[in-house]
């Protein structure tokens, strides 16, 4: 689990925006190994030494890591240049898609309201409209065809396929 109880704000730490930024975060085994493999080759070794600091153990500016490192990155890519909205957009994004319920996308994120994870952050995903209208319609309404009366749609009482003895 991550404990966040601090945030940083031009340098400083203190206490994050709201309540619900205060919270635990289940890390999965694969970040977490990540972060070991990190800590074995940093400098920084103390308890209280952060991940991700200056060579000095400071707090890392996150305008400086987009200019260093991620616009460089997008750059070389070929790709628009990503923000720390960007990130949080689409992790809130692919979270949905992937059929995470929206209060749990809000709590990770910190969203005292998940109002706000999925007006501000969640966007809809190229093929989403397209995935959604197919499998609403084929689990709500079956068209059955009968050759004497013509067709029809008849509307499914439970949340499974039709067959056209219903």
């Amino acid at each position: 689990m991550l404990s966040v109880g601090e945030a940083v704000y031009d340098g400083c730490f203190d206490t994050p925006k709201t309540e619900a930024g205060v919270r635990q975060i289940p890390v999965s085994n694969a970040a977490l190994k990540l972060v070991a493999d990190w800590k074995a080759r940093t400098k920084q070794t103390e308890p209280e030494a952060l991940v991700f600091s200056t060579w000095s153990g400071k707090p890392i500016s996150p305008n400086n890591v987009l200019r260093q490192q991620v616009f460089r990155a997008c750059d070389a890519l070929g790709l628009k240049r990503a923000t720390w909205l960007t990130f949080r957009r689409t992790y809130s994004s692919w979270a949905h898609e992937k059929g995470v319920p929206g209060k749990v996308v809000a709590q990770l994120m910190g969203h005292a309201k998940v109002d706000t994870t999925l007006n501000v952050y969640t966007q809809v995903i190229d093929g989403a409209l397209r995935a959604a209208v197919d499998k609403l319609g084929s689990e709500l309404i079956t068209i059955v065809h009968n050759p004497k009366a013509g067709v029809e749609l008849r509307a499914c009482q439970e949340i499974r396929p039709c067959t056209s003895d219903q």
